[in-house]
């Protein structure tokens, strides 16, 4: 295997698009990647240092399995016994949806870009009949009740700010600086302020509407369907 697919499957594993995402991840500029590639070589300890999950011997000439044991047996603790062989990571995946956990995570952003990383998954749900989705997870807060209660189950579909629905629920991550970061399920409206500016409202009266700059939305998806425990 060579350098050139070591890193491609590198970037698939982290869901990574571009290069420079990939680039950008092990701290390193474009061009250097661009570099590794061409010279069919790379900088091995500076790639196992930031990208830790990974096997150093199928780092170093793409021999033997590609991540490190206790990871690949981590993520296969998450999967139940009599429903592993089902499993499939790929985005979309119809019936079966990973299950997330917003808390341990960090933010919906991470989750999306990482879609494939078995760590991030606490469990799975199979719905019947509601395919094309990326995931779900727990609702916390309320918002939305009684339409969406905490403790129900969001499924969602992840989508671009392009393809933004006027008024329909969606799952919104976005940020007012580099070290904090809101997740909220809220209805997305247009703004008085502008173009530059969306505004989320909800359904309880206690919640007021936000107008949020667009520039500050890390992350977007819409909201399919919801689970209740009664």
């Amino acid at each position: 295997m060579n350098t050139v697919t070591i890193l491609n499957e590198i970037k698939k594993y982290y869901g990574f698009t571009k290069d420079s995402q990939l680039a950008k991840h092990l701290g390193v500029s474009s061009q250097i990647l661009y570099n590794w590639k061409m010279r069919n070589s790379y900088n091995i300890k500076l790639i196992y240092i930031k990208c830790e999950v990974f096997n150093y011997e199928w780092l170093l000439n793409g021999a033997g399995p590609m991540l490190k044991k206790d990871i690949a047996n981590e993520a296969n603790s998450n999967l139940p016994i009599t429903e592993e062989s089902k499993y499939s990571f790929q985005k979309g995946k119809k019936n079966y949806l990973p299950l997330y956990n917003l808390d341990n995570i960090g933010n919906l952003k991470n989750i999306l870009t990482r879609s494939l990383d078995q760590k991030f998954i606490i469990d799975f749900i199979k719905i019947p009949d509601l395919a094309d989705c990326d995931g779900a997870t727990y609702v916390k807060g309320n918002s939305m009740a009684p339409i969406i209660k905490s403790g129900d189950i969001i499924i969602f579909k992840t989508i671009s700010f392009n393809d933004i629905i006027w008024g329909e629920l969606y799952l919104i991550e976005f940020s007012m600086d580099d070290h904090s970061f809101y997740i909220l399920i809220k209805y997305i409206q247009k703004s008085a302020k502008g173009e530059k500016f969306v505004t989320l409202t909800g359904v309880n009266p206690n919640h007021s509407p936000q107008d949020v700059p667009i520039s500050k939305i890390n992350a977007i998806a819409f909201i399919r369907a919801s689970i209740r425990k009664f």
